[in-house]
């Protein structure tokens, strides 16, 4: 018998575990986080090079669209008949504030008139584990090679706890690597994925001068228009700064009377984000793939469709046999009670959400559809990857090219930003291997030594990464500048940093990494322990020298 939707949450306590001795990964284990430490250091890097291949290509790509010849379509100096005549790839950009569109998605058979974009979001009622664990700290005597001693802290007698919680989650849990799989059992169906559907046949009216009528707060639909088709591929991105609204079906599309929360947070200026549409628009679901293969109905709730999860025999009895095994079979506990009220895993759930901008501006090139004009995405070839070398901007509101163009190399510049930022992040440990390897230990030594340490590694890897973008024609003072600064910072951490035991300096790289991955002492056993007199601040000076 098929269930209903339920939202409330519940939780099961799982087993505990006590370790006593010291917590170490040896034998496969231990290769394992080595190499899981030896990836997460490789892969940072990787993702920065990619990231400033790709601002790279959009500064390439909008500095272009900004120097090209941009014909505006709300001036009226040129007709419609007469832009069909113009040179394809031609760059065009206008605002308007009639558009005529539908988006739908095919497989509910639901249709949203004025949406540029349909946003289907998909959930899943799933089991997450949670694991916590408290240990001990204890300490005990290392031995290098040469016979020197050191004193290290470790973890040991440990206590490890599962937990585990049911509730609706925006993404399937395997449930497979489980301390009680059977107990916590996930199913992985996936009927309807999460997607993004944009109008195919979305047309913008373009009037002259609306531009101008909408920045001086006026509005004049008597002059010359212009009509275009908008190419799909135009809204791959989405409507920037277009925030996305729920979607509520309720009867006659009559919106309910506000709460009382959503009066008083009103009185701050809340934005309302939910659109609500006629019941009635769902008269063709039933008829549906979606409803006619998986079940999914329309159950409101905050504009929910569900499917429930209907296990079959077979099924039940290998999950009743994998309780046996990991003895949860008779395992009844409250969480199991309050688990009636809650959803069934397994479930699924759906709802949609919308971009219904008012006033779009629009900026890509010509092309020709059926004797229309159309304007769709144009994309410069050679340079970088597809995606970023692509001009297609479709931005909400009243704005000009020049504009447009500038806050997309603003987004441009903060995701670079962003992966810059995380990348700082990763120089903190690979400047303290970089410390071992010099015979220097960052982690024993100040906290400013161990910020110009993490500077020295991000600035020298940023120079270097945008020498070999950028070269010398873009931003070659800033390449420069940066470089000094990775090596000034460098040699200033070098010189300052708590000296380390002498040894091999991929000996001690090694033991760092295996240390880390809490790797056996077997497995890492120092040159030695004596700290080293030698001086590597000329070295450092002399690698340095070929930069300045």
């Amino acid at each position: 018998m098929a269930h209903g939707m339920n939202t409330m949450p519940t939780a099961r306590r799982g087993r505990k575990y006590y370790k006593e001795g010291p917590i170490e990964n040896g034998g496969l284990g231990g290769a394992c986080s080595v190499i899981f430490i030896v990836i997460l250091l490789i892969i940072p890097p990787i993702i920065l090079f990619g990231s400033e291949i790709s601002r790279h290509t959009r500064y390439i790509a909008l500095s272009d669209a900004l120097d090209s010849d941009i014909v505006e379509l709300n001036h009226g100096v040129v007709s419609g008949r007469a832009l069909i005549n113009l040179r394809p790839g031609t760059l065009v950009h206008g605002t308007s504030n009639h558009i005529d569109t539908i988006s739908s998605d095919p497989d509910m058979k639901v249709a949203i008139p004025g949406a540029l974009t349909l946003r289907r979001n998909t959930e899943y009622c799933q089991w997450q584990e949670i694991q916590s664990q408290s240990c001990e700290t204890c300490n005990r005597t290392v031995k290098a090679k040469d016979g020197s001693t050191k004193q290290e802290s470790y973890q040991c007698n440990c206590v490890k706890e599962y937990n585990y919680v049911k509730t609706w989650r925006s993404r399937r849990i395997n449930s497979l690597l489980f301390d009680q799989p059977g107990a916590h059992y996930n199913p992985q169906r996936d009927p309807m994925p999460s997607q993004t559907f944009v109008g195919d046949d979305a047309k913008l009216t373009f009037h002259e001068g609306i531009l101008e009528d909408k920045l001086h707060h006026h509005n004049n639909n008597k002059k010359g228009a212009i009509e275009a088709q908008l190419d799909p591929n135009m809204l791959s991105n989405g409507v920037r700064n277009q925030p996305y609204r729920r979607i509520e079906f309720v009867p006659n599309g009559r919106a309910p009377p506000p709460s009382f929360f959503t009066r008083f947070f009103s009185f701050f200026g809340t934005t309302k984000r939910t659109r609500y549409e006629p019941v009635q628009m769902l008269k063709d679901t039933p008829d549906s793939p979606a409803a006619i293969h998986d079940n999914f109905v329309y159950v409101g709730q905050g504009g929910f469709f569900f499917s429930p999860y209907e296990s079959a025999t077979s099924s039940k009895l290998f999950n009743w046999f994998a309780q046996y095994l990991e003895g949860s079979l008779f395992d009844w506990q409250i969480g199991d009670i309050v688990g009636l009220a809650s959803c069934t895993a397994g479930d699924v759930r759906f709802g949609y959400e919308v971009q219904d901008p008012t006033v779009v501006s629009v900026l890509g090139q010509l092309g020709q559809h059926s004797n229309a004009l159309q304007i769709t995405p144009r994309t410069m070839n050679g340079i970088g990857n597809e995606k970023s070398a692509t001009i297609g901007l479709v931005h909400s509101g009243g704005h000009s090219a020049q504009a447009m163009i500038i806050a997309e190399d603003s987004d441009s510049k903060r995701q670079a930003l962003f992966i810059r930022g995380l990348l700082f992040l990763w120089a903190v440990p690979v400047s303290r291997l970089a410390g071992v390897a010099f015979g220097r230990e960052l982690g024993d030594s100040s906290f400013t030594v161990q910020v110009e340490g993490a500077l020295g590694i991000f600035f020298t890897l940023l120079g270097a990464v945008w020498l070999l973008i950028w070269g010398e024609s873009y931003g070659a003072k800033e390449t420069i500048m940066v470089f000094f600064l990775g090596g000034i910072f460098g040699y200033i951490a070098c010189k300052s940093a708590a000296k380390k035991g002498a040894g091999r300096w991929w000996h001690a790289v090694w033991c760092r990494v295996a240390k880390w991955a809490n790797a056996p002492p077997g497995w890492r056993v120092e040159d030695s322990y004596v700290a080293s007199s030698s001086k590597v601040g000329g070295s450092i000076g002399g690698g340095r020298s070929k930069m300045s």
